[in-house]
């Protein structure tokens, strides 16, 4: 016989994220939707959307290109209160334009 109870599950350990405020442009496959960068990592990054935005299908994102650092393409996460966050599709292809941006402005995922 089951019984219920309460369990936690472990916390999955995330990549140090660097938290930023960014414009970026979420390129779908028939147009663009603007929206905010909240954070960074050498794994992905997270998005905010803007007010008033029609919802989209996630599988119509092609890439996400961010002001100053670069254009990424990547997969849908999760989604959740306004916010996507977002893995890269090659994460060796990425590294180079993180590692320059990270350089130039001195601050760096912690």
């Amino acid at each position: 016989m089951a019984t219920i109870g309460s369990y936690s599950q472990p916390a999955i350990a995330t990549a140090p994220r660097l938290r930023l405020d960014l414009p970026c442009v979420i390129n779908l496959t028939d147009t663009q939707v603007e929206a905010q960068l909240c954070n960074i990592s050498y794994q992905g990054f997270a998005v905010r959307l803007l007010e008033g935005q029609d919802p989209f299908e996630l599988a119509q994102m092609q890439s996400v290109t961010i002001t100053g650092i670069g254009e990424f393409a990547v997969t849908a996460r999760w989604r959740r209160d306004g916010k996507i966050g977002l893995a890269f599709l090659s994460k060796r292809g990425a590294r180079p334009l993180l590692d320059a941006y990270f350089a130039r402005t001195g601050e760096y995922p912690v």
